[in-house]
């Protein structure tokens, strides 16, 4: 049985929607165990309106201070010991559940993971690891947007080039991905689009192929936007946090504004025939975190896909080789540096 934390008190409709999707989790799989993190005197009475009841399958554990999407995450975090997404997190920590899902703001989940779980050993910061699916194949691009404000370095896009395989191999079931650096100019590791913000430039994106070659895996260089959407090209899509961010945003934009009616319990997609997968991934941390987009009117389903997908990575292992992927890139660092493996 996978034991899933699930946050109450984040994304539009909290806390009823969240109930609902955690209902819909529960009856999709029988194996499944959820603790709502939140005020049991909220939890309760949605309970019994969505026929729920505490048992081996569901329990409450009390926390009762949301992290709004205005708050400042990092301070909200690490200064309230009851705020839900930290009591979820140190319940992974704990070893009292598998993984932890949470519809509040990404950035407060971010903090969670970060502040208490900690990176895994080679990881230098977290990511954000978002599924785009098309009919050729799916990719998953990160870093969408866990850091958004500092530079970033050959080696920092290297290990979410590691981790970005390690999720397809694992969660997409791709033997073999295909790497790309995510570029103004197709085929090209070419700048970011903000050079002056520090986020590096040509070099760093060279290096980074150069290291991502020599760890063995597939890279094919620079691919665009279209590349992304279109499916079938590239299986892992590697960004800097601020660029990842804004395509992930304009393509959210997309599905809202053009975004076909969705069949009963999936969610919408757009008119090309590509949509964003429900529930992304924070990568790089000691943990299985997952976020879902609560702004998108879809909260109950994307909480019961995101509690789905936390429980099937939890069971394939996914921590254990992201640990172990990260330990070849660590020894990949100390042979570099003329140093013993």
């Amino acid at each position: 049985m996978t034991h899933v934390a699930v946050d109450l008190l984040g994304g539009d409709g909290a806390p009823a929607s969240v109930v609902d999707g955690v209902r819909r989790a529960l009856v999709a799989d029988p194996t499944l165990a959820v603790s709502l993190v939140g005020p049991a005197r909220t939890a309760e009475p949605l309970m019994r309106a969505y026929g729920l009841e505490s048992g081996d399958r569901l329990r409450i554990v009390e926390a009762s201070h949301a992290v709004g999407p205005d708050a400042d995450a990092v301070r909200a975090v690490r200064s309230r010991r009851d705020a839900t997404v930290r009591v979820a997190a140190r319940l992974i920590r704990d070893g009292a559940v598998d993984a932890m899902v949470s519809a509040g703001p990404a950035a407060a989940a971010v903090a969670a993971a970060a502040f208490t779980l900690g990176p895994l050993p080679g990881a230098s910061r977290p990511a954000l690891a978002v599924v785009v699916d098309a009919s050729p194949g799916a990719a998953v691009l990160l870093d969408a947007g866990a850091v958004t404000d500092a530079g970033i370095s050959a080696d920092q896009l290297t290990q979410c080039a590691v981790t970005g395989s390690v999720y397809a191999t694992i969660c997409l079931q791709v033997a073999r991905p295909r790497i790309g650096l995510l570029s103004a100019d197709p085929g090209h590791p070419a700048p970011p689009a903000h050079p002056d913000r520090s986020r590096g430039g040509t070099g760093v994106l060279m290096n980074a192929g150069e290291l991502i070659t020599e760890l063995g895996l597939d890279f094919v260089g620079g691919v665009g936007a279209a590349t992304v959407v279109a499916g079938g090209e590239v299986d892992v899509v590697v960004s800097d946090g601020f660029t990842g961010a804004v395509l992930v945003s304009g393509l959210r934009a997309v599905v809202q504004a053009v975004g076909q009616p969705a069949p009963v319990g999936q969610l919408p997609r757009a008119s090309p025939g590509w949509h964003l997968r429900e529930g992304t991934f924070v990568v790089g941390v000691d943990g299985i975190v997952v976020v879902v987009d609560g702004r998108s009117g879809q909260t109950a389903a994307g909480v019961a896909f995101a509690i789905a997908d936390a429980s099937a990575a939890d069971r394939a292992g996914w921590v254990c080789h992201q640990r172990a992927a990260l330990a070849d890139l660590v020894t990949h660092r100390r042979v570099r540096a003329g140093l013993s493996a």
